[in-house]
């Protein structure tokens, strides 16, 4: 009986070890197959890293490292897109609830005015809230989107709309933030990524704000030039012009006066020019 258990516990063991030894070969080769490629020399690569920039980022060319860094852009954005989307049906249930609450304390019209004004500030903070969220996560996407280098990726019908998508979010949201200046050099890219893109209305929209924006701020600026402050005048009114001619087309009267009303922003800026 004796003889019997240690047959069973000597077969035992040698099964173990076996089953050892075979993981233990498996994991040696996945090792040498990162490395199958590679002719054998006398250079101990695996340990290698490239202190010179230009040699690390050709890794960036490669298109698995291209994949990744896509789908961590598309987490990030889906992120920020599911707190927005949260955010606005929160504020409809909000809104609902208390359209149908009854307020019966209320004796007095002033007593009603200050409730609905509370009750809209309760909204605009969750609305704020939720946007800064949003735009940590939309800024990171934008980030890992600007890092892929791979040519094919880029011309993929995929990453083209999924970078027109993730600009079209990402100005709206910082533009509701009253964050006019990151807007306009996403909005500049926006209108160059396509055809389509280009005759865009809401683009012009936007671009025109912000533009209009940064010509006030400027303006108050003491040490701003008439060229600078000019610039974006100039920008504000050809996107103006942009967008109604997108619109309603060129003889359309919409498109006639914002000519007139273009004209007479610069005639403004002319005669302040002239006692300047």
């Amino acid at each position: 009986m004796a003889f019997v258990f240690f047959s069973f516990v000597q077969r035992r063991g040698s099964a173990q070890q076996a089953g050892e030894k075979t993981a233990a070969e498996k994991n040696e080769s996945s090792i040498k197959d990162e490395f199958s490629d590679v002719e054998v020399t006398g250079w101990r690569i695996r340990d290698f890293k490239p202190y010179v920039k230009a040699i690390q980022e050709l890794e960036k060319l490669n298109k698995e490292y291209s994949d990744n860094l896509l789908k961590l852009a598309i987490d990030e954005y889906s992120t920020g897109l599911d707190i927005l989307e949260d955010m606005e049906n929160e504020v409809i249930k909000l809104k609902a609830a208390n359209k149908v609450k009854k307020n019966l304390n209320e004796r007095f019209y002033w007593q009603e005015i200050d409730r609905k004004n509370q009750e809209q500030r309760q909204i605009a903070a969750k609305k704020y809230e939720a946007k800064m969220k949003s735009v940590t996560y939309l800024t990171r996407s934008i980030d890992y989107l600007d890092q892929i280098q791979h040519p094919e990726i880029r011309q993929e019908a995929r990453f083209m709309n999924f970078q027109s998508r993730l600009f079209q979010v990402y100005v709206s949201t910082q533009y509701d933030l009253q964050n006019f200046m990151p807007c306009i050099p996403i909005l500049e890219r926006y209108i160059t990524l396509s055809d389509k893109n280009a005759k865009d209305i809401w683009a012009y929209k936007y671009m025109a704000s912000c533009y209009g924006y940064m010509e006030k701020v400027l303006a108050k600026y003491r040490h701003a030039s008439e060229d600078e402050i000019n610039l974006f005048k100039n920008k504000k009114n050809r996107c103006m012009l942009q967008a109604v001619e997108l619109k309603y087309g060129l003889d359309s009267p919409h498109y006639k006066h914002m000519q007139e009303v273009v004209e007479q922003d610069e005639k403004k800026s002319e005669r302040i020019n002239d006692f300047k």
